[in-house]
């Protein structure tokens, strides 16, 4: 969950014209969408670590059709 101080952002709604009610309803709504929308940084980290995996992985598969495809150069030049 995000550090976001939810009663400063009451203060400013309730400032800014909103009941208390609204401002607690919107604080909360907000508050909800951001928990269920915000990447973190520990999600952002494993999908790095995944996108990494996935990229070596298909780099060891090009080498091996690659080492394949000059071999079979080599024996049809040969």
């Amino acid at each position: 969950m995000p550090n976001i101080d939810m009663v400063a952002v009451m203060d400013n709604l309730i400032k800014g014209g909103f009941t208390e009610q609204q401002a607690h309803v919107l604080s909360q709504e907000l508050l909800k969408l951001i928990d269920t929308h915000l990447a973190t940084r520990d999600y952002l980290d494993l999908r790095l670590a995944q996108l990494k995996i996935e990229i070596i992985q298909w780099m060891v598969g090009l080498l091996v059709v690659q080492s394949g495809v000059i071999a079979a150069l080599f024996k049809l030049l040969h």
